[in-house]
C-alpha cells in the first residue's frame, strides 16, 4: 500500500508539472522559481565570464612568458569561453523573462537564438578541448615530433577550421537540416569524448613511468625539469577537462534518465532543463578561474589593482 501511495503521489507531480507548457499557458510555483534563481544566477556571473575571459586572453597575448603552446590554446578556449557570456547567457536570461511574462513571441525567437548559440559554443568548446589535450599528449607521449606539429601556424588553422565547422552546422540548421545537424553534434562530442579519454590514459600512463624513472635516478637533470613543466601544464588541462565534466554530468544524467526512467520526463524538462543548461554555461565561468589559479603570472595579471600613481605639481 505504501509503494501504491508513492508512486500516485509521483504520478500526480509529475501530473501537474506537465501541465506547465511553454507557452505558459499554465503557471506553477516549482517552475517559476526554477526561471527565476537561474536568471538571476546567470544575470550575476555572466558580466564576470565575459570580463575574466578576456582578461586571461590579453595576459597570453601581452605577457611573453604566458605565451607557451598550452595558454595559447586555453586563451582560444576563453574566447569561447567569452562569446557564452556575450550570447549564450544573455539569450537565456531574455529566454526566461519572456517566458515568465508571457510573452510568447519573443520568447520563442529566444529560445531558437539561444539553442543556436549554446549548440555552436558546445561544439566548439569540445573541438578546443581536444586539441588541448592533443597538445598534451604529443607534449609527453611524442616529446620529438612535438617542435614539428605543435607550431603556432598549426593551432591557428586547426582553430579557425573548428570555428567553420560550428558555423557550418548553423548554416545547416536554418535550412532545416536538423537531423542531419543532430548527428553531425552527437559524432563530434561522441568522438571527442572517446579522443579525451583514451588520450588521458595514455598520459596517465606516460607519466607514471617518467616519475618511476626519476625515482630510480634513470633521467638527467634537463629532462627531469622539462618532464615537471609539461607535467603542470597536463594538470592543468585535467583540471579543465574535469570541471567540463563536473558541469554537464547533470545533463549526462538526465539523458539516462529519460531513457530508463520516461516518467521522469515531464519533470525534467520543465523544471530542471534551466539548471541543466546553466550548469554548463556556468563552466565558462569557472575556466578563468582555474587559470589563474594554477598561473601565478596569469593570476596576476587578471586580479591586479591599479594604485593611481601621484603627480608631483610643477615647481
Amino acid at each position: 500500500m505504501t509503494k501504491l501511495s508513492d508512486s500516485t503521489d509521483f504520478m500526480n507531480i509529475t501530473n501537474k508539472l506537465s501541465n506547465a507548457t511553454i507557452e505558459g499557458d499554465t503557471r506553477n510555483i516549482p517552475l517559476e522559481v526554477s526561471f527565476i534563481v537561474t536568471i538571476i544566477i546567470n544575470s550575476i556571473t555572466c558580466p564576470f565570464t565575459v570580463l575574466f575571459n578576456v582578461l586571461v586572453i590579453m595576459a597570453v597575448k601581452r605577457r611573453p612568458r604566458l605565451q607557451s603552446n598550452t595558454n595559447i590554446l586555453l586563451a582560444c578556449l576563453a574566447v569561447t569561453d567569452a562569446l557564452t557570456g556575450l550570447t549564450t547567457q544573455p539569450s537565456f536570461i531574455l529566454w526566461k523573462t519572456f517566458q515568465l511574462l508571457d510573452m510568447t513571441n519573443f520568447h520563442n525567437i529566444m529560445r531558437v537564438l539561444h539553442s543556436s548559440f549554446l549548440r555552436s559554443v558546445s561544439v566548439c568548446s569540445c573541438l578546443h578541448l581536444m586539441l588541448l589535450t592533443c597538445e598534451r599528449l604529443i607534449a609527453i607521449n611524442f616529446t620529438k615530433y612535438y617542435p614539428h606539429v605543435v607550431i603556432k601556424r598549426n593551432i591557428k588553422v586547426a582553430v579557425i577550421a573548428f570555428w567553420i565547422f560550428s558555423i557550418f552546422l548553423e548554416i545547416l540548421s536554418l535550412t532545416n537540416q536538423k537531423a542531419i545537424v543532430s548527428v553531425l553534434v552527437g559524432l563530434v562530442l561522441n568522438s571527442c569524448i572517446l579522443f579525451i579519454s583514451f588520450s588521458y590514459v595514455m598520459l596517465y600512463r606516460e607519466t607514471r613511468r617518467h616519475r618511476n624513472m626519476i625515482k630510480t635516478q634513470q633521467l638527467p637533470q634537463e629532462e627531469v625539469e622539462r618532464f615537471v613543466k609539461e607535467n603542470k601544464a597536463l594538470k592543468t588541462t585535467v583540471i579543465v577537462v574535469g570541471t567540463v565534466l563536473l558541469c554537464l554530468l547533470p545533463a549526462a544524467i538526465t539523458s539516462v534518465l529519460n531513457v530508463t526512467a520516461p516518467s521522469w520526463k515531464a519533470t525534467l524538462f520543465f523544471v530542471f532543463t534551466p539548471w541543466i543548461r546553466t550548469c554548463g554555461m556556468l563552466n565558462s565561468f569557472f575556466n578563468p578561474l582555474i587559470y589563474c589559479w594554477r598561473q601565478q603570472e596569469m593570476r596576476k595579471f587578471v586580479f591586479r589593482f591599479p594604485t593611481a600613481q601621484v603627480v608631483h605639481p610643477a615647481q
